[in-house]
């Protein structure tokens, strides 16, 4: 086991390193499904003791993307596709509802942030990184909630889509849900709010977050040891 290590940020405790490096290994899939886990090789991979290892592998158990099995070890969840059904009804409800907010009120600098964020993922698809463009999505839509006044409800919306996440990421590993597809889609919703035109907005969320379970047949019949049962 192998982490893809980042640095520990300014003002970030020991507990939430631990738990911003695991959650994002476990979304690049960099840690996947059945994959035994030592929170002593984890601690040493982070220079740091056990604790916070221990503290951070109990919340991601909580959120349903890793197992403790008492006495036996720590796994990397599979993915539960009930939870992900769940996510896709959370996501369907309140993407279209915050559509309908920012086609009214979305501002010019909000605007311009979105711009960015846009410009970041083109060069994301121009240097085929799919880590950093998966990360740039979320970031996307991030900046709509937040501008519409409501980024508690993007918090929890994340915390909910773990694993509708990891399922999102295996597409765009697998090839079934290309970046320029991604990226053609959020040019559209930035249009649709720019323009104000809620129903293009609505259109191209609908396509944007259905097709994950579009793809996730396919990635049941190539992957069955990453899926529950």
């Amino acid at each position: 086991m192998k982490l893809d290590v980042s640095e520990k940020e300014a003002g970030e405790t020991i507990r939430e390193y631990a738990l911003r490096v695991l959650h994002s290994n476990l979304l690049s899939m960099n840690l996947v499904p059945g994959t035994a886990l030592s929170e002593q090789e984890i601690a040493n991979e982070l220079k740091t003791s056990r604790t916070p290892v221990r503290e951070a592998c109990i919340r991601l158990a909580q959120e349903g993307v890793l197992t403790i099995f008492p006495q036996k070890g720590t796994y990397v969840a599979k993915i539960d596709l009930e939870q992900v059904s769940e996510s896709i009804f959370l996501r369907d409800t309140m993407e279209h509802a915050i559509m309908q907010i920012a086609c009214k009120e979305f501002s010019q600098e909000n605007l311009y942030s979105l711009q960015d964020c846009l410009y970041m993922q083109q060069l994301c698809l121009q240097r085929k990184d799919n880590k950093r463009f998966f990360e740039l999505d979320g970031r996307f839509h991030g900046i709509i909630f937040a501008g519409c006044g409501k980024h508690r409800i993007w918090q929890m919306i994340e915390r909910m889509s773990l694993n509708y996440n990891r399922v999102r990421m295996l597409s765009l590993l697998n090839g079934s849900y290309e970046m320029e597809t991604l990226f053609g889609q959020h040019q559209t919703i930035f249009a649709a709010i720019d323009s104000k035109n809620r129903s293009s907005g609505d259109v191209v969320m609908s396509e944007h977050i259905d097709k994950v379970m579009k793809d996730m047949e396919e990635l049941k019949k190539k992957y069955p040891a990453y899926f529950k049962k």
